[in-house]
Parts: C-alpha cells; structure tokens; sequence
C-alpha cells in the first residue's frame, strides 16, 4: 500500500482516477486499524493524519509566513478519515483547519463525528466564536447531539445570540438535553421569532419534555407539556402534549 505522503500527492492530483484510487487506499489504511486489538496501529495513523492535515511549508522562498502543505481539497479528505480513527490527540489539527474558510467545513464534519470531550470542546468554541450564521449552526446542530460537559453551557450563550438563526438553532438543539431551565431559552427564542418558528418552539419544547421525564424529572416535563397544551400554535402539538399528560397521570 502507498504510503501516507504519496496518497496525499495524489488526492492532490488532477487527475480524477488517481484521486479516486487514493480514496480507496486512505478508505482501506483506516478500516484496516479499525478491528478490536488494533489500538496502537489506530493511533499511530491517527498521528499521522493530524501531522499531515497540520503540516505547513514558507509561502515562498521570499516570504516565509506558513501555509498548508497540502490543499482544502486534500486536508478534507484527511480530515474525513481523522473522523474514524482519532481522538482528543487528533483535535488540534482540526481546530486549525476551523480557521481556514477552504477546509474548516470538513473540520467541522470530523469534530462532529470524534466522541471524545476534546472535540465537544472544539465544537463548543466554534458554536459561540466562529464567523458565519450557517458555520455556527451546524455546530450547534453538533452540540445537540452530544453530552460532554460544557455542550449546554454553549448552547445557552447561543441562545441569547444577536443572529435570529442562531437562537433558533441553539434552542431546538436545548431540547435535546434534560435541562429544565432550557425551557424558558426556548419560549423566549418563539416570542422573537414569526409564526413558523412559533412551531417549531412547540415542537421543541414537546421533545425536551419527553427526554426531561425519561431523565427521570417527570414534573418538570409534566410543566411544559400542560403550558403547550395551552399555549401552542397548532391543534398536533396541543394533542400531544394532552396525551403525554395522560399518560403521566
């Protein structure tokens, strides 16, 4: 099998079967360590990547400010294959590549796939700091799908952003986690908001109930079902929350 720095070559390449071929290489190194007992071969090409995706070269021969070795194009695709293979080692080459608008995108993708505390941390800072309404959104979408310490308190700070859409985002991506005082973040975020954010509030708020009484806080559940029982835009969400209420008793 080609080496590392050879495949990275030829993902570069323009010529479309080489970079191809070079797909299905990179595809193979990392299902090859992906197998139980595979530990240590795993980390060593996860090393590998990040030191590839982080390497930099003199701008030119006059001007020696760093660039990237390799381009967007290339460090996307080691990116893409730091996501099955790295850890919380591997997260500095990502945070890296956030600051480069070319690849920060494919950073963003490998963050949301690594389960380690140091890639919900990544996240977390991107979500509150990065430049772009759009960029931050799809980290908040990350963070809702995530229970490292610190996913919450981001989402909170997002909630209260000045962009609409990222208040709107931070709130839907609240009612993922059972946190109680998320709910009032989440009315606040409908009352800023049009008719069609309205319900998706509602619909917010019916899954943050729902996952508050499966954490086992079934009161503060049964609050927010009753107050959209009476309070949401449309009869769906209204009956809903009358049949959770039912059901609880």
């Amino acid at each position: 099998m080609e080496s590392l720095e050879k495949l990275c070559e030829q993902l570069g390449s323009n010529d479309q079967v080489q970079v191809y071929h070079a797909k299905r290489a990179l595809a193979q190194m990392t299902a090859a360590v992906g197998a139980p007992g595979k530990e240590a071969e795993r980390a060593e090409l996860a090393a590998a990547l990040a030191k590839a995706e982080a390497a930099t070269k003199a701008k030119d021969d006059k001007d020696k400010t760093p660039v990237p070795v390799y381009s967007a194009r290339v460090r996307g695709e080691l990116a893409r294959a730091v996501s099955l293979v790295g850890g919380d080692m591997e997260v500095p080459a990502l945070k890296q590549e956030l600051a480069d608008f070319d690849a920060r995108e494919m950073a963003r993708f490998a963050l949301d796939r690594l389960t380690c505390q140091a890639a919900t941390d990544a996240l977390a800072e991107t979500a509150v700091n990065a430049v772009g309404a759009e960029f931050r959104v799809g980290a908040i979408n990350a963070l809702g799908r995530r229970n490292g310490s610190g996913a919450v308190d981001a989402l909170k700070k997002c909630a209260a952003d000045a962009d609409s859409h990222v208040r709107l985002a931070a709130a839907e991506a609240l009612a993922n986690h059972a946190d109680a005082a998320a709910d009032a973040l989440l009315i606040e975020a409908g009352k800023q908001h049009g008719h069609r954010a309205a319900l998706r509030i509602s619909k917010a708020r019916i899954r943050l109930a729902e996952n508050l009484v499966r954490a086992g806080q079934k009161d503060a559940g049964k609050a927010i079902y009753q107050s959209v029982a009476q309070t949401a835009p449309r009869e769906p969400q209204k009956k809903a929350a009358q049949q959770a209420l039912a059901q609880l008793g």
